[in-house]
């Protein structure tokens, strides 16, 4: 219901649940700090605090569930934001835990989602290639397909090679990021990657 709005006086309700630290509460609270502060990157002195501490409790809880959606969460916080996400996205993107890794993907999704952005695209292409972990190579080939899907006709193209991977979770970004850029395209050469 709060959506966006960036009050203030909803932050600490959520928080305090994401304190409890229970996997399925936190990771439910986690989301919504992201969604309540969605796009507000840090352009407020709440965002700010909030980015620090959603990482910082990241790197504290045991619960891969909180983690992940702490991750999403820091990349709902930056959507939209552009170049001025990218101290977060840097900050995920190069954090030791692969959880926190694939939320740093999709905080380039959607900090660039419809850009096109050559370097963000740049980027997803490098670790969808050569990050160690499965997950997080999946959410950067997923991610293209949101960098660009006011592209879709790039998309095909882009991930034709990725297609043909040995590696079943990056044929699976692979689909995703076809199905995010080409829905309602009826776009050939993605239906023929798909099939």
């Amino acid at each position: 219901a709060a959506m966006a709005t960036g009050r203030a006086a909803l932050y600490d309700e959520p928080k305090t649940v994401l304190y409890f630290d229970m996997a399925v509460g936190g990771e439910a609270a986690a989301l919504g700090l992201g969604l309540l502060l969605l796009g507000h990157g840090t352009s407020t002195e709440l965002s700010r605090a909030a980015l620090a501490e959603l990482v910082a409790y990241a790197h504290d809880t045991a619960h891969e569930k909180i983690i992940r959606a702490l991750g999403l969460s820091a990349g709902l916080i930056v959507a939209g934001c552009e170049e001025q996400a990218e101290p977060v996205i840097e900050q995920l993107a190069r954090d030791r835990d692969p959880i926190l890794r694939y939320g740093g993907m999709f905080a380039i999704a959607l900090a660039y989602a419809g850009t096109s952005h050559n370097a963000a695209t740049r980027r997803l292409l490098h670790v969808a290639v050569s990050d160690v972990s499965d997950d997080v190579r999946r959410a950067a080939v997923m991610s293209l397909g949101l960098v660009l899907f006011r592209d879709p006709e790039k998309v095909p193209k882009l991930v034709a090679l990725l297609a043909e991977s040995f590696n079943p979770h990056v044929r699976y970004g692979v689909c995703l990021a076809l199905g995010f850029a080409c829905a309602g395209s009826g776009d050939n050469d993605a239906m023929a990657l798909l099939e």
